[in-house]
């Protein structure tokens, strides 16, 4: 009747009323401090307020941060490589849990004489589980092969005429979230018309139609053309939820080397699709009046093409989703799982909590089937982080927007670390066993604790005991004792402040090389429509300085310790065929890496 779930039709070939027109593809370029690697940094030993928490304490706006900001945190940065040089900087055998990229090829079609001593070696997984195989691992890729016109075709139902319809099973969620993408970030068929005479003289016109004209003529044009629409066009639901991440987010956002992408930006397209549903310009509000109910004014112009907006108006959560449905089926053949944290995520800079960004963490699920009932996790393993910063180097300074991007993606880097490094601790609630917790006071002013009209003395009521022979009455609990505390109650009451940690998660440093006191944290990264994934290399001192202020008692010789060294790839666009089949295989040697079991000696992977 009302029709609250009609979503508007696009034909790529026909003219519409322009959208706005398309924004460049750039990444941050920054040049980074050099760390101190000989000594301990200035800032940490020598001011009138040393250590880091004064620098973020000073940060009043995001543009407040600064080179000193992130030269503060004495971070060594990288230059970008390739998976194959992440996983052999992690560890000496790294690199052997990485797939090779034969595994891209169809088994049957692979040589024949390929020697097993060539395939990756991965041991059982740290869950009990049996590490994939390379049948599983190209039963995903195949998906990502396809066509981006041939798969968003086949989510409309309407293939193209002599094309079997294409088998969308564990990426089906992707192609979705790149569907709603592209109405915004694809520029392939993007054709801008000038203005038509008659149109202009239309416009001009200024002779005014009678009432009835205007409501029978116009109703029963659009009626019959919004008619038409649904009977030629198919409807896709969109499946975009917006999934909000409660945390307070001050972003510690990518860091990137290179103002452009290695590969073209482009997305390609060879042909022109079928009409598509298009998503909503915001997620959570579906479009409620058709667009032949409203005239069309083509007075200045017309537009030919895929997009309803440019990548600086698409929704944040249309990332996330994509990004986050490009790594579920990757994580799944693991048994890791993807979900946001259930506590703000803050990062610990001693007495100060500094909000950051972090979309989503993969965790590890318990072996006790009970506690995976109950929601327990384990981890983490590596975090998602997706930014809505478009543009860079066109507002304001390159090194400015570059190095607060470095220190938001820092930030959930970090935050990922102290949870690592949690591993056997208990938490220590703020204010826990000080006096102010536990020891009752009262200044003794009139009218009692809080205006309350109890008494001006801390002396405790003497307490009423019922005679032996009197029985006491047996509480009845009804709806008026079944209320919430009042403030002034709860004002009274004496305990710590807030745990920040999840009383439901088993935090470990999951992939850990046991043998050192270094920790390799990973996080996935995007902006834009492209991920890069991102390494931390940190030391355990560096985060006990970093949480607790406490500089080690006895001070190693080497000073390494005091520079954690981030390594990054490049920016893979997930619009790209080789960009995303080049992502996966990269991942899923990160997963292999991250969730092998060293227990129990490697064993080498047989091609299936």
């Amino acid at each position: 009747m009302f029709n609250f779930g009609a979503s508007v039709h696009h034909d790529s070939q026909k003219e519409r009323v322009p959208p706005s027109r398309p924004i460049p593809v750039t990444f941050p370029s920054l040049t980074p401090p050099e760390p101190s690697l000989k000594k301990l940094p200035s800032v940490w030993c020598e001011g009138d307020s040393p250590g880091i928490p004064p620098r973020f304490l000073s940060l009043k706006k995001p543009s407040d941060v600064s080179l000193d900001t992130l030269a503060a945190l004495n971070v060594s940065f990288e230059p970008q490589c390739d998976f194959e040089t992440l996983l052999s900087s992690a560890s000496k055998d790294g690199q052997q849990y990485l797939p090779p990229k034969s595994w891209l090829e169809a088994p049957e079609q692979s040589e024949p004489e390929a020697s097993p001593s060539s395939e990756p070696r991965i041991s059982l997984l740290s869950n009990g589980r049996s590490a994939p195989d390379r049948k599983e691992f190209y039963t995903r890729a195949k998906e990502l092969f396809f066509k981006n016109e041939d798969a968003f075709a086949n989510l409309t139902r309407k293939a193209n005429p002599g094309q079997a319809p294409l088998r969308l099973a564990h990426f089906r969620r992707f192609w979705e979230g790149l569907d709603n993408m592209a109405y915004y970030w694809d520029t392939s068929l993007d054709e801008y018309l000038p203005p038509k005479l008659e149109d202009t003289i239309n416009s001009d016109d200024t002779i005014p139609k009678s009432a009835s004209e205007n409501d029978n003529g116009t109703a029963n044009s659009n009626g019959a053309e919004f008619n038409a629409m649904n009977d030629e066009e198919p409807r896709k639901k969109a499946k975009m939820a917006a999934e909000s991440n409660e945390s307070i987010t001050l972003s510690i956002n990518s860091l990137g080397f290179g103002s452009t992408p290695a590969r073209p930006t482009s997305i390609s397209s060879s042909k022109a699709l079928p009409a598509r549903a298009a998503p909503p310009k915001v997620p959570w509000i579906a479009s409620m009046e058709p667009t032949s109910s409203k005239p069309v004014d083509l007075s200045k112009g017309s537009y030919r093409g895929y997009r309803i907006g440019n990548g600086a108006e698409m929704p944040d959560p249309y990332r996330l989703e994509t990004v986050r449905a490009f790594l579920e089926p990757i994580a799944w053949a693991f048994g890791v799982t993807f979900a946001p944290h259930r506590r703000p995520p803050v990062l610990c800079l001693e007495r100060v909590r500094f909000p950051v960004r972090m979309n989503a963490v993969a965790w590890r699920g318990p072996a006790d089937r009970m506690k995976a009932r109950q929601g327990w996790l384990e981890g983490p393993v590596l975090g998602v982080q997706c930014r809505p910063e478009t543009n860079f180097g066109t507002n304001g300074s390159p090194q400015a927007e570059a190095a607060l991007d470095a220190v938001r993606e820092l930030g959930g880097m970090l935050l990922l670390a102290q949870e690592r490094a949690r591993e056997g601790k208990t938490e220590r609630k703020a204010g826990e066993g000080k006096w102010w917790t536990t020891k009752p006071r009262w200044g003794g002013g009139p009218g009692g604790e809080v205006g309350e009209a109890t008494g001006a003395s801390d002396a405790p009521a003497q307490e009423t005991t019922p005679k032996p022979e009197e029985k006491p009455a047996r509480p009845r609990l009804v709806s008026k004792d079944r209320r919430r505390p009042s403030p002034a109650e709860i004002w009274k009451v004496l305990k710590p402040g807030n745990p920040l940690w999840d009383p439901k998660i088993v935090y470990e440093a999951i992939g850990k090389d046991r043998s050192v006191e270094w920790d390799e944290v990973f996080m996935v990264s995007s902006l834009n429509h492209h991920i890069s994934i991102v390494k931390l290399r940190v030391h355990l001192l560096y985060m006990q300085y970093l949480t607790d202020g406490i500089l080690p008692e006895n001070m190693p010789s080497d000073y390494s310790w005091s520079s954690p060294s981030l390594q990054r790839t490049r920016w893979y666009d997930l619009f790209n065929v080789d960009d995303r089949t080049e992502a996966m295989r990269g991942m899923w040697g990160v997963m292999a890496y991250l969730m092998r079991s060293q227990e129990r000696s490697d064993v080498a992977m047989k091609p299936s």
